[in-house]
């Protein structure tokens, strides 16, 4: 741990240096991406227009309501797109921020949390695409009267596409934190075994709350994943706390830390 004390002012002024730069870096990599935006709109929107051909036919298309909507939609496709390309970065501007707190055997696993963090991040988002979006629009459009046809505003798809890949990439974080939490001996899985049932409630309900159809069906694809992650970080604390040994508290890293600069000025000495 950094012997140096902070006080709140630092506290608060390095929190503000880690979000510019943690930003600057998601603007930089948004604005390259934008450079490609139309074909990533192009695959976002692909699994709803897959779906709309095969319900309503090949002329069922896309609309937009304004003249400034299509391009409103390629810079919040550009921003998200950053977003995941700069999270290694984003999650080593945290890592900086929580460094000092840490001590230097919890600052080895740097590499660790950060390239997992960002693999499981893009992973949700990916899980989302490929497993969620085609199960959930074709509800939605099942679900519509024969005699009516959907004609989905762009604007308001890509919004919700959006939010749920971001939504999938932070749940997917689960195991990642608790690995490290366990590494650090802040949590182990006697502990979270605990509040294995808060945590089936809790996924169920934010599976209710961030899903748009009310079908037990497509809220399970939210509410199962997450309690996966919470089964799946219970098995990874398990693989910590072997691969470490006992979880060491702050009381006995302070000891064992003491014992070894006694013994370092032990050999020291003539």
């Amino acid at each position: 741990m950094d012997d140096k004390e902070y006080s709140l002012i630092e506290h608060l002024s390095d929190l503000r240096t880690r979000l510019m730069r943690a930003l600057i870096g998601i603007a930089i990599l948004a604005g390259a991406a934008f450079a490609v935006s139309e074909q990533l709109l192009e695959i976002i929107r692909g699994p709803m227009e897959d779906i709309l051909h095969e319900v309503h036919g090949p002329q069922a298309h896309f609309i937009v309501t304004g003249a400034a909507e299509y391009i409103g939609c390629q810079m919040k496709v550009a921003m998200v797109a950053g977003i995941f390309l700069a999270s290694p970065w984003v999650l080593y501007q945290f890592w900086l921020f929580v460094a000092p707190g840490l001590y230097a055997h919890e600052k080895r696993y740097v590499t660790l949390f950060v390239w997992a963090g960002a693999f499981c991040f893009c992973g949700g988002a990916a899980f989302c695409y490929f497993a969620v979006f085609p199960q959930m629009f074709r509800f939605l459009m099942e679900a519509l009267p024969s005699d009516i046809q959907m004609l989905p505003g762009l604007d308001e798809h890509f919004s919700l596409s959006l939010k749920m890949l971001l939504a999938f990439g932070a749940v997917f974080e689960t195991p990642v934190f608790i690995f490290i939490l366990s590494m650090a001996g802040i949590v182990d899985p006697t502990t979270l075994l605990k509040y294995r049932r808060y945590v089936i409630v809790i996924s169920f309900v934010i599976g209710a709350i961030l899903t748009p159809t009310t079908d037990p069906f497509t809220q399970f694809l939210l509410a199962g994943p997450m309690i996966f992650l919470f089964e799946a970080g219970v098995a990874v604390s398990r693989l910590a706390i072997k691969f470490r040994g006992k979880p060491m508290n702050r009381a006995a890293a302070d000891a064992a830390s003491n014992n070894d600069d006694a013994t370092d000025i032990e050999k020291k000495a003539p």
